[in-house]
């Protein structure tokens, strides 16, 4: 597997742990794709998914803020 299907994963892990705590499932999903893409060179899987996870699933994290590699997703084509 590589860094995007390592981040997937372990977003998808995170979130059926945490499923009550996700509204607007299929927004969240789609961000996670899109997500996957823009990971940052020097960055690692978990680090990411631990980012994306902390701004988009409640409780996951308190106070975290959209990290700048995310700020702007854009779903790829």
């Amino acid at each position: 597997m590589g860094k995007r299907e390592d981040f997937l994963w372990i977003v998808q892990s995170i979130m059926i742990k945490h499923h009550d705590n996700i509204t607007g499932w299929s927004n969240v999903v789609g961000d996670a794709v899109a997500a996957s893409y823009c990971i940052p060179e020097d960055m690692t899987a978990r680090k990411a998914a631990s980012d994306f996870c902390s701004a988009k699933v409640e409780g996951f994290a308190e106070d975290a803020d959209v990290p700048m590699w995310m700020a702007n997703l854009e779903d790829p084509v």
